[in-house]
């Protein structure tokens, strides 16, 4: 007989736990699966996988032993403890929140499937920061066990929801201790009392009898706090369980969802276009076409208005392409001008033109930087922007910047082609290609230039006495002397044996011969190269300079050269010239 009862009270347990609207896990003290109710299944089953015959502690947390701190190893624990999972699962992943409890010397595990929750917090997190996920998550659900009337009563003091046992007319039975925290006051009769009513609530789905009204929900309002009421069968069929769902805080969340959704849509918008801008850029390599995407794509998405795209090239002073939008020929040369300053191409300063040199009352510029976080180019538009849109505009510049920065490393890369293998400095070619830039400049903005050129003393001297190797090494020291001297809008070039070119960016002829004076009488006083009969050789250089302000740019080089040759004359009448 005793055993008969055992098993009525275990099957009337277990279709307690079936009714439940948690997922209910039940394992045994060696934490192997003994029973889960259908919440619990379907919680595995939205992640496509089953629940097996694992242990809780590897079915749940992947540990090989039992959990360190399990709540079900201290029957003295007065509450038990709550963990976050993730069920990583073929369907996506699935957040649940487990209570663990020591029931009848078994592990009861309280389920909550939090998925929801989860989702829409970091949904709403990622656009809108303001909205913090911390505040969010509902943690309102625990564990509990129940066996005969005093453990269920335990059980249901344990639930962070309230639950309520009532009888087919609505008289309460039993409640647990959160219904006393949710509706203060006198101890109540009726279920529609604690509710504020004398008699049942219009529209109860368990007028009809509480087989009619099972799993349906009725949403209430007392006192400003919302409730949701989930009501549930019986097992025995006379009366029903009532659970109430403290939701306040999660209708509070959607009104200010719903309050924002504006916002946030234009956010997903941006977020979009840049998800679609960085595909388009991984698979182009046109950087028109690229500029032409963000201008038509998602430029829009932020900015109404004229805009501008100024891009350096490797080589500074130079500005590689513009490509505008709304601008005239005259605004574009007048930016383009501007952008190509001496101070502005050191790829530094952070507001990169006056905006006296803008054609816009009101603008707005932007850096675009590479991952070397150096200015590679200029984003400038039209229009008065405010702090928020133009940090929104730096998220979507910032992949542009990386990928312009991209392609400056291929076209450096083509440019070592036009190194020379002795020195390092470039050679005829790339100054033929530089020089003409410079003239174009020069021809469009009037921006002056120099062209110095320079020949080595006493090459055939060394290489007939000393060996070649000894003529390299006077030509890469000459080499090193030029390049630690230029700036960073000049090149060196080495045209010949023992004969270089260098073009001073941005410079008149007065300047550039100030450069060759402290050539002469700094850089080159007293260099010398080390022979192997353990001599010095002094590293001397004839120079000539011809400016751009003084004679014409077609003349510049032949000008320069007569003069080097009127140097090295001059050299050779306190130095005994080599046959």
């Amino acid at each position: 007989m005793k055993s008969s009862v055992k098993q009525i009270l275990d099957r009337e347990i277990q279709e307690l736990f079936e009714s439940a609207q948690v997922g209910l896990i039940l394992c045994g003290n060696d934490g192997n699966l003994l029973f889960a109710n259908r919440i619990a299944e379907n919680i595995w089953e939205k992640a496509g996988k089953e629940l097996n015959g694992q242990p809780c502690h590897l079915l749940l947390f992947g540990n090989d032993r039992i959990c360190d701190n399990c709540s079900c190893e201290n029957d003295a624990a007065e509450q038990p403890i709550r963990q976050s999972v993730t069920v990583n699962g073929q369907l996506g992943d699935i957040f649940v929140n487990v209570y663990c409890r020591n029931w009848q010397g078994n592990r009861l595990l309280t389920l909550h499937d939090v998925t929801r929750e989860i989702t829409l917090l970091r949904q709403t997190d990622l656009d809108r920061k303001e909205l913090h996920a911390k505040n969010i998550l509902l943690e309102r659900r625990r564990r509990v066990s129940l066996d005969e009337h005093e453990l269920l009563e335990q059980l249901m003091d344990h639930l962070p929801d309230g639950l309520l046992v009532v009888g087919q007319e609505f008289k309460i039975q039993r409640r647990n201790s959160s219904v006393a925290k949710m509706f203060a006051g006198e101890n109540h009769g009726y279920c529609f009392n604690m509710l504020g009513y004398d008699d049942p609530c219009e529209g109860c789905p368990a007028l009809e009898g509480f087989a009619a009204a099972d799993g349906k929900k009725k949403s209430h309002e007392v006192e400003g706090q919302f409730y949701t009421e989930i009501f549930a069968v019986s097992p025995k069929g006379d009366g029903g369980f009532l659970i109430f769902r403290d939701i306040t805080r999660q209708i509070g969340l959607i009104e200010q969802i719903r309050a924002n959704q504006q916002e946030i849509d234009e956010k997903n918008n941006v977020l979009s276009g840049l998800v679609d801008f960085g595909t388009f850029m991984q698979k182009e390599t046109n950087v028109k076409g690229v500029i032409d995407y963000f201008f038509d794509n998602v430029l829009p998405l932020l900015h109404k208005g004229s805009v501008a795209v100024v891009v350096n090239d490797v080589r500074a002073g130079n500005i590689w392409l513009i490509k505008e939008r709304g601008l005239d020929d005259g605004a574009v040369k007048k930016l383009s001008k501007a952008c190509l300053s001496r101070e502005l191409q050191d790829c530094k300063t952070e507001q990169i033109v006056n905006d006296n040199f803008l054609p816009w009352d009101e603008s707005c510029q932007l850096p675009l930087i590479g991952a070397n976080s150096q200015r590679v180019g200029l984003l400038a538009l039209e229009g008065k922007i405010s702090k928020e849109e133009v940090d929104m505009l730096k998220l979507v510049a910032e992949p542009l910047g990386s990928y312009l920065h991209n392609q400056l490393l291929l076209r450096q890369l083509e440019e070592k082609a036009h190194n020379d293998s002795l020195t390092g400095l470039f050679n005829r070619a790339y100054f033929s290609k530089a020089f003409d830039e410079e003239a174009e400049k020069f021809k469009n903005y009037n921006i002056n230039f120099a062209v110095v050129v320079a020949d080595i003393n006493m090459l055939k001297k060394i290489n007939d006495e000393y060996g070649h190797d000894a003529g390299d090494q006077l030509i890469v020291t000459a080499a090193k002397a030029f390049s630690q001297t230029l700036r960073h809008t000049d090149i060196a070039a080495r045209t010949g044996g023992d004969e270089f070119v260098i073009i001073l960016g941005d410079c008149d002829d007065a300047s550039a011969g100030r450069f060759v004076v402290r050539l002469q009488n700094e850089i080159f006083n007293n260099l010398t190269i080390p022979l192997p009969d353990g001599e010095k050789f002094p590293v001397t250089v004839s120079l000539g300079r011809a400016g751009s302000d003084m004679y014409p740019v077609e003349e510049l080089v032949k000008e320069a050269d007569r003069l080097m040759y009127l140097s090295k004359k001059e050299f050779y009448k306190t130095v005994n010239r080599y046959r």
